[in-house]
């Protein structure tokens, strides 16, 4: 019994002294886990305070990098890797945040240039202009990420200058204002440059060979070397602006083309630069919505469907396209199990854009025809052929612009269609599905409305004054169709009707002298020189000259009866 009593006195002081083991052992580890938690706090928070610290770095950074008219592609979803790659290794905080392409793009417009003292004809142009290109210009969603160069003759009648300065002055066009915390306040976005030299421009142009198409440098360049040229814009900002660009492969610059009686979709310069940043910067590509039908309403959706689709109530009777071949006869490739493996995507080195779908704006004789006082509207719909507003050429930032092809509008898609991708050195493909890629050089807008022109006396050429025989077949064959281009005019080119309608008057009240100073316009430098347009400014003059015996034109001159 006593050796019992022993053994479990010594058992139960085991016990204990186990037990007071473990509770000293759980104490220490308690001791060690506050210890450890309180540690860890304090590098969350050392942490916190070198994020904190690099995210004022980084928007010191980006502050720095950007400059008019630059469009900075940091994307939020960038910012946010940056912040979860600098929350793991704090010792990369040190290391310079590599820099986002800079993206210049430049839309550049024509407006009497070679014409300084046809002051009639400026003043109907000028009517066009604030009805139409303006007004798609200043509300076009990019609007901020590109710049505007308005190139007029440098010697332009002196009323004609102010009047343009000025309407660009009070729609807000010439500057915008900036959320700058250190007061910098306003930048320039529109420049009008006294100038007869463009740098978008075809192979048919005659260019001034001391400058270089394409080439953003030259071009500030030679801003620059005649500042009492610049009529309207900032100094200063075409010196920052210039000093800012560079030649790194990463960086981008486009060229957009819009004449001054021409307009562009409001989206479409955003469209363009969304594609850019698809083809010449694919690592962003996801970044970016090519086609964001969510923003849009079931109306919008069907207002920007392709002309061939109308609203016809006959199935019967296909759309009627401009070129009166849809290809519907072709050969289909039998072989479907063939599949070809694309090679790796490279980007290309410069590449071309253009649409081929857009509205004609025709006047009308608001007296004799009072429905129609805003004009009337008209489609266009050419499958192989750019219309000229909107085309825009985009080249790397490290690539000669000499290397760029000089295209007539007529010839940028069968010239590159038959150069194939090899021309801009790019390979692969960038699959996407609103917007296919065939891997060549260029891209045809299709299933949209990009552009609206007008056609009125005032064109140099005098072609398409007024509507030809396959537009009148396309209305004819499309129900419907004029109420989709005009909801089209309102909702996507924001244009109005007041605006169309004084522009229909002014010309009903001016078209004798408007069409008299276009004949003498004709034959000038950079103009048209056909006999068809003499021809049918004759008519015109013709008309205003029938009670006194009749005027004549002779290359481009007035003859008067003696």
């Amino acid at each position: 019994s006593d050796n019992d009593d022993n053994e479990r006195t010594e058992n139960n002081e085991l016990k204990e002294d186990g037990s007071s083991s473990d509770n000293d052992d759980n104490e220490q580890t308690e001791n060690a886990l506050q210890e450890d938690g309180s540690s860890s706090d304090k590098d969350d928070d050392n942490k916190t305070e070198l994020q904190e610290e690099a995210t004022s770095s980084d928007k010191d950074d980006n502050e720095r990098i950007e400059i008019s008219p630059l469009q900075k592609m940091e994307s939020q979803d960038e910012v946010q890797a940056e912040d979860d790659h600098q929350s793991q290794t704090i010792t990369d905080t040190t290391n310079e945040k590599k820099e986002p392409p800079q993206i210049f793009h430049i839309l550049e417009t024509r407006f009497m240039q070679n014409q300084p003292d046809l002051v009639e004809l400026a003043k109907a142009r000028l009517q066009l202009f604030e009805a139409i290109c303006l007004p798609t210009v200043l509300q076009q969603t990019a609007w901020g990420n590109f710049l505007w160069i308005i190139r007029t003759d440098p010697d332009l009648h002196v009323d004609i200058r102010r009047e343009l300065v000025e309407m660009l002055n009070e729609r807000g066009a010439l500057t915008t204002k900036r959320n700058d915390t250190d007061g910098a306040g306003e930048r320039a976005l529109t420049y009008v440059i006294g100038s007869n030299d463009n740098y978008i421009v075809a192979n048919s142009t005659t260019v001034n060979p001391q400058i270089r198409p394409f080439d953003i440098h030259d071009m500030f360049s030679n801003m620059l070397s005649k500042p009492d040229k610049i009529f309207a814009g900032n100094v200063e900002h075409v010196k920052s602006t210039l000093d800012g660009l560079s030649s790194e492969a990463k960086d981008v610059v486009l060229w957009t083309r819009l004449d001054a009686d021409d307009g562009l979709s409001v989206d479409f310069l955003k469209y363009i630069q969304d594609q850019m940043i698809r083809y010449f910067v694919p690592d962003k590509a996801k970044d970016v919505i090519i086609a964001d039908k969510d923003k849009k309403e079931d109306e919008e959706v069907e207002d920007q469907a392709d002309f061939r689709a109308g609203d016809s109530e006959d199935e019967e009777n296909d759309a009627v396209t401009s070129e009166q071949v849809d290809n519907e006869g072709g050969e289909e490739n039998g072989d479907e199990s063939k599949t070809v493996k694309s090679p790796p995507y490279s980007p290309p080195h410069w590449m071309y854009w253009c649409g081929g779908q857009n509205i004609d704006w025709f006047l009308t004789d608001p007296i004799h025809d009072p429905t129609h006082d805003t004009g009337v509207v008209y489609p266009v719909l050419h499958e192989s052929v750019c219309v000229t507003p909107g085309i825009t050429v985009s080249i790397r930032g490290d690539i000669a612009p000499a290397l760029v092809p000089r295209l007539d509008h007529d010839k940028i898609v069968s010239y590159l269609d038959e150069a194939g991708g090899k021309a801009c050195n790019r390979t692969g493909v960038q699959d996407d599905d609103e917007v296919p890629d065939d891997g060549s050089c260029f891209q045809m807008i299709h299933g949209w409305t990009h552009a609206v022109r007008s056609r009125t006396p005032t064109s140099a050429g005098m072609m398409g004054v007024n509507p030809d025989e396959n537009q009148l077949k396309m209305v004819l064959h499309n129900k419907g169709i004029k109420k989709i281009m005009w909801r089209e005019m309102h909702k996507h080119f924001l244009l109005k009707d007041d605006d169309l309608r004084k522009t229909n008057s002014y010309f009903a009240k001016h078209v004798y002298d408007i069409a008299e100073e276009n004949a003498r316009g004709q034959c000038t430098n950079g103009h048209s020189c056909k006999t068809s347009s003499k021809d049918r400014l004759q008519q015109y003059v013709d008309l205003r000259g029938e009670a006194d015996g009749g005027e004549d034109v002779v290359d481009g001159i007035i003859i008067r009866p003696s």
